[in-house]
This record gives C-alpha cells, structure tokens and sequence, in this order.
C-alpha cells in the first residue's frame, strides 16, 4: 500500500481483522478435533456416555436389597422415625457387601457425630418439629462424655427415640 494511499492508516484495522478472521478458523478447526462426533447427541454432554454409564454395575441397591437378608432391621427402620433414610446413608454402598447375591464383605457401620449432626445439628432452617440438637450442650445436659460415637451411647441408630 502506497503511503498516500487513503487506507495508508488503516493497516492495523487491516491486520487486526486479519488475526481476527485466522483465529477463528483456528478455532473452528481445533473444535473439530477435540469435540466428540457425540457431542449434544442427548443434550449438553457426550452421547456414547450414556452407553459408558449404563453398562456400569450400581453401587447402591436401596432398602429394597436389604431385605432378602435383613428383614428385621428393615422392618424395624420402617416403623421409626427413620424410616424415610436409606441404608446406605449410615452404611455404605450395597457394592462394597454384596456382589452377584453373595456376600464378599461385612458391611460397614459409620457410627461417627458427624453423620448424626447432617441432619440433627441445630439450624434455624430446619422445619418446626423436626429434632435438632446442640451437640456440645445436648451431651453435657446428659451428663456424657463428648466424644465421635457419643450419639449411639444413648441413642440406637435404626430406632434412636
């Protein structure tokens, strides 16, 4: 371009445009490779996905697999006020106690505060009625000793009232 030239000042705009057109070409070819052919099949996420997840053994098997080997402690869960809880919540996943309708393991038992305190500690957002507790406060009114398996001293967990 001649310096006199009326577009002699807008090489930059030239230039920038220039970058501008090349980066998006980069960008649409670098998608092409890097985006699965599967990609949006079934929404925002992979389509061969869903084959990779399906094909997965569970790992949570609901109070319904507990039954078969363990009717009492259901049906005693059933009748109290945690009847509304899995069992795997206070346990663990049914995969890590049976495979194939054997047992392979004993199931744990997390018997932590902790686990109490995710649904029992006190909030204000909690509803009305529901039961809550000051820890500290709850196992000096008690006269216990404060320690992580201090709930199932007094309480029993499948029927704690």
């Amino acid at each position: 371009m001649r310096p006199d030239s009326p577009l002699g000042h807008a090489k930059h705009i030239i230039r920038a445009a220039l970058l501008l057109v090349a980066a998006i070409v980069v960008l649409v070819l670098g998608r092409s490779f890097f985006v699965p052919d599967t990609w949006g099949q079934y929404g925002g996420y992979r389509g061969e996905d869903a084959f990779e997840q399906r094909i997965k053994q569970p790992e949570h098997g609901g109070n319904e697999s507990c039954d078969t080997c363990h009717p009492d402690e259901l049906e005693e869960i059933s009748e109290g006020v945690h009847r509304t809880l899995a069992c795997e919540s206070c346990h663990a996943p049914l995969s890590l106690h049976v495979a194939n309708d054997d047992k392979i393991a004993d199931m744990p038992i997390r018997r932590a505060l902790g686990l109490c305190l995710n649904c029992h500690r006190e909030l204000e957002a909690r509803p009305d009625g529901f039961p809550q507790v000051n820890p500290r406060q709850h196992v000096r009114e008690n006269e216990a000793e404060y320690h992580d398996q201090v709930c199932l001293e007094c309480h029993e967990a499948h029927s704690p009232l």
